[in-house]
């Protein structure tokens, strides 16, 4: 009830507004002002130790987000000068900081360190006597729904700026965060969100549960999603960034099977060779049980625990191998060679029925497939000795691999066994001539009519078109069209995108922003759209893709780095990506198609994502259209088609 009486963003020192909304009486005028009071008395506390920090010189933009344009924030953390800030505030590599104290004294700082993996940084002044330093809110006490008042100190030095909230979440972004419904802007990060009595929960910074450089989570600007790292937390590790040490991630160098990391074991497909679980000794098929002595049931309690977790810490790692449970314990590290895809260069059938194992349906030219001699119509039955029933057994299975290292396969021709070796290569940019046909399209000519989506807790609406074709015997791909700022300018689009997907087979669905325009609480409810598709229609997992135009496109990329288990492809026209993923995994690979018209402006900047992208060792197909272009032409939708088709690819 409480919550209600206070959303909006209360700026310019302790001016507060006061609202009841969908409440059916006002409460009592003496409870109105207790609140304001307290209010108002946690600001007090907390107030002094906010600074501002303003930057000189640097970059105006990083990515597609402005960021040296304005003051910032920042904590006091120690009398002698030590203050906390986010990293986004030095993302555009400023030349000079300058910090501004409550009274308006500015001072000269230098940045000492950072925490990569939690998105802060540690600045040092030289104090001219002792600086008021906050208290800190024990992270035990936290609870959902207590009062979150987020401070910065960035419109006027002498005044804070404030919004207020509650603690909507705890444990966010893998265990680094606590979560308000305050808003959270450039205008507060590095600031500090404190609790009723004045004591501070955390430090506001922007934060991705996948992407990870030091602008992720910017796009959350003012949505009610904001986070902060506890304090607790950052003076546990600040005589480590006192010292000059940069904290990054702790990785290590495990994947799991099965796509779901909230409801799947932690039972391990891939484990990197050379990182500190293979030195370690975990192996495959391996199943974790416990992370420093925490049992673990599921995917994401595993990773909670490893992204709490800094490269340098020592951690151990209980497992189950057979009957056996063995006790490992390993030092996490900052970096490992990326995951590489391994080709084979086929396709198997794609049938809902288990069988005794997975039908080739096509073999791609000059592939490693080809010159073993498989040959479309053999029936896989083990791959390295292990059976095989799908075509997804088959590719979680080829996907656990590694490119050069030869594999052995054993199938079925014409009822006749028989094995081959085959050495995958990595998955590349396979040549346009190398791709398999389309599906045969449907006979009849009409398109399909749409069927309305509608999430109930959502304002956004979304259409599905099911091809006249559709089989519920055979997964069919999602196609999910995603428009542009506004909408299509015409309908030509989205009727093309209906003849593709009907000669294709495919799933069509496009959902439509709220007036246009995409926002990040629109991520979530993307998803949803595409389970409740998923619910009603057989959709093939391994043929989902978010074709994105413009604005479209970096929602596209956003949704594809948020929800990784949901999406295989992204497919993009005009369109800058926010920021790089996570690298590839096994279990969920995505594979991006970015197209740029000729005199698109941010060509460069696309190009060099390009770049990065491939360094991760995604699978990037880029290009050129022709000037102008709003949609893919003749040539280029050609081949998008086919690749979009042969997304199961092997």
């Amino acid at each position: 009830m409480h919550r209600n009486l206070l959303r909006t963003s209360l700026l310019v020192a302790c001016a507060f507004c006061v609202a009841s909304s969908h409440l059916h009486a006002a409460p009592p005028a003496d409870l109105a002002l207790r609140e304001e009071a307290a209010f108002r008395a946690a600001v007090a506390e907390a107030a002094p130790s906010v600074v501002a920090i303003e930057t000189i010189g640097g970059l105006e933009t990083v990515g597609e987000l402005l960021v040296g344009t304005g003051p910032s924030s920042g904590l006091i953390v120690s009398e002698d000068g030590y203050i906390v800030s986010s990293t986004f505030n030095f993302a555009h590599k400023p030349a000079s900081i300058i910090v501004a104290l409550a009274d308006g004294t500015r001072i000269p700082a230098k940045l000492i360190a950072r925490d990569e993996a939690r998105n802060w940084v540690l600045l040092k002044i030289d104090a001219p006597r002792k600086l008021p330093v906050p208290k800190s809110a024990p992270e035990a006490e936290f609870t959902v729904g207590q009062w979150s008042i987020a401070i910065g100190r960035s419109f006027d030095a002498s005044q804070p700026n404030l919004s207020v909230g509650v603690v909507s979440a705890l444990n966010r972004i893998w265990g680094k965060a606590v979560q308000t419904d305050a808003k959270i802007s450039s205008a507060n990060y590095g600031g500090a969100l404190v609790d009723v009595r004045g004591r501070v929960l955390g430090v506001l910074v922007p934060l991705s549960p996948n992407a990870r450089e030091e602008i992720a989570g910017a796009d959350w600007y003012d949505s009610g999603i904001g986070f902060a790292v506890p304090l607790d937390h950052i003076l546990s590790v600040l005589p480590r960034l006192k010292s000059g040490e940069n904290l990054k991630s702790g990785l290590l160098g495990i994947s799991f099977k099965g796509p779901n990391v909230y409801a799947d074991p932690p039972l391990i497909s891939k484990c990197r060779a050379g990182s500190p679980a293979y030195d370690a000794g975990i192996r495959p098929g391996d199943r974790i049980t416990a992370i420093a002595g925490r049992p673990v049931e599921v995917q994401a309690q595993v990773m909670e625990q490893l992204h709490r977790r800094y490269a340098g810490d020592v951690l151990k790692v209980t497992f189950v191998r057979g009957t056996e449970t063995l006790e490992r314990e390993l030092k996490l590290v900052e970096k490992l060679e990326p995951y590489q895809r391994p080709f084979f260069g086929l396709l198997a059938e794609r049938t809902t029925e288990p069988g005794p194992g997975a039908t080739v349906r096509y073999v791609y030219p000059d592939s490693p497939a080809a010159q073993a001699g498989l040959q479309a119509g053999d029936l896989v039955t083990k791959l390295q000795g292990i059976d095989v029933h799908s075509r997804d057994e088959l590719r979680a299975a080829a996907a656990d691999l590694d490119p050069g290292k030869p594999s052995n396969w054993e199938f079925t021709r014409n009822g006749a066994k028989q094995t081959a070796t085959i050495t995958p290569v990595v998955e590349s940019d396979t040549k346009p001539t190398d791709l398999p046909e389309l599906a045969k399209p449907a006979k009849d000519g009409e398109l399909a009519k749409p069927v309305k989506l509608k999430i109930t807790e959502y304002p956004n609406t979304a259409e599905l078109y099911v091809p006249p074709q559709y089989d519920e015997a055979v997964p069919s791909g999602l196609a999910v069209l995603i428009h542009p700022k506004g909408d299509f300018a015409d309908k030509t689009t989205l009727e093309n995108w209906r003849s593709r997907c009907r000669d294709m087979n495919w799933l069509l669905l496009v959902p439509q922003a709220v007036e246009g325009n995409w926002a990040p609480r629109d991520v979530e409810y993307l998803q949803k759209v595409i389970d409740r598709t998923a619910e009603s229609y057989r959709v093939d997992a391994a043929r989902t893709a978010l074709i994105g135009y413009e604005e479209g496109g970096v929602f596209a990329y956003r949704t594809a780095a948020r929800f990784r288990d949901r999406v295989r492809c992204v497919a993009t026209i005009n369109a800058v990506p926010p920021g790089i993923p996570a690298e590839n995994e096994p279990a969920n690979p995505v594979t991006f198609i970015i197209g740029t018209a000729k005199d698109f402006a941010g060509a460069a900047r696309v190009t060099k994502a390009v770049e990065q992208l491939r360094t991760l060792h995604f699978p990037v197909v880029q290009r050129e259209l022709p000037a102008k272009a709003d949609d893919w032409d003749d040539k280029n939708a050609a081949e998008l088609l086919r690749r979009l088709d042969a997304l199961d690819r092997i």
